[in-house]
């Protein structure tokens, strides 16, 4: 390619940054993505290969170029080495909280079985719970839409069958437990999923998250981006480390990109 058609190319990559950057200003939004943008733009050398072969790629595909720009900035927002290690906090940690609560919800579903015992045999009563739609009556008492269209159909029912066809509340307490106790952790999305499911963190989760995210917006997927298409080692490489801002012992190269598809490829 001559000096000219290059310098087009890169013209027409760095335009479609600058629109996305002026709407985003315009509307007051997305300010981090823009953080994003004004990092490309200010890495015009290190980035025109990588413009080049894009354009080469993608220019003659309706809207193709820009839906490239803005699975990747949008990638680089939600899966930086950052936001990664906070999604494996959130799954980690909700995968406690339910080991936590199946524990909680065996003790006191026992402990509210145990009480009930206690009222039926001895002398005495407390003014606590009987029937479960007693709890759910008090649970939605701010809840003015129950009170209106729910309570008066759900007190007809209460009053129309009584106690042996409602589950105790012990029970509804343990289902809570085993519902718990049974859940898997899994990520709501492909490009989640990619991020977070090796066992050690590294740039590679990037990687998988960004083309996860390219996946789902190519053409077989009613997307834009063509199904065959895919950067070279270099040119991802290159995108990476200044898309996520590297520092220099952080930086990636090609051969590193080459391995990362390689072990994909093995796996898959």
């Amino acid at each position: 390619m001559d000096v000219k058609g290059r310098s087009a190319a890169i013209e027409a990559c760095e335009n479609i940054l600058r629109e996305d950057f002026k709407y985003n200003e315009e509307h007051g939004i997305w300010r981090s993505i823009n953080r994003i943008i004004e990092g490309l733009l200010g890495r015009s050398t290190e980035l025109a290969d990588v413009y080049v072969e894009l354009h080469a790629e993608l220019a003659e595909q309706p809207r193709a170029l820009k839906s490239f720009f803005d699975v990747f900035t949008t990638a680089v927002y939600s899966w930086n080495p950052g936001k990664t290690k906070e999604a494996r906090k959130d799954r980690d940690k909700l995968t406690e909280l339910n080991v936590r609560i199946a524990k909680v919800s065996e003790l006191l579903s026992e402990l509210l079985s145990q009480r009930t015992r206690v009222k039926e045999v001895s002398s005495f009563n407390s003014d606590t719970y009987y029937h479960i739609m007693d709890v759910v009556e008090d649970a939605s008492e701010d809840n003015g839409l129950f009170r209106s269209h729910l309570k008066k159909k759900l007190d007809s029912l209460t009053y129309q069958y009584d106690l042996k066809y409602w589950p105790s509340i012990s029970k509804v307490v343990a289902q809570i437990g085993i519902n718990a106790a049974n859940a898997v952790t899994v990520a709501d999305d492909s490009a989640a999923n990619a991020a977070t499911e090796a066992r050690r963190p590294g740039l590679a989760d990037f990687l998988k998250a960004f083309e996860a995210e390219l996946d789902r917006n190519r053409a077989e997927n009613i997307g834009f981006i063509p199904d065959d298409f895919s950067l070279s080692d270099s040119s991802m490489a290159s995108l990476v480390n200044c898309g996520l801002g590297l520092g220099v012992e952080e930086l990636i190269e090609s051969t590193f990109v080459k391995r990362y598809r390689q072990r994909e490829r093995d796996r898959g």
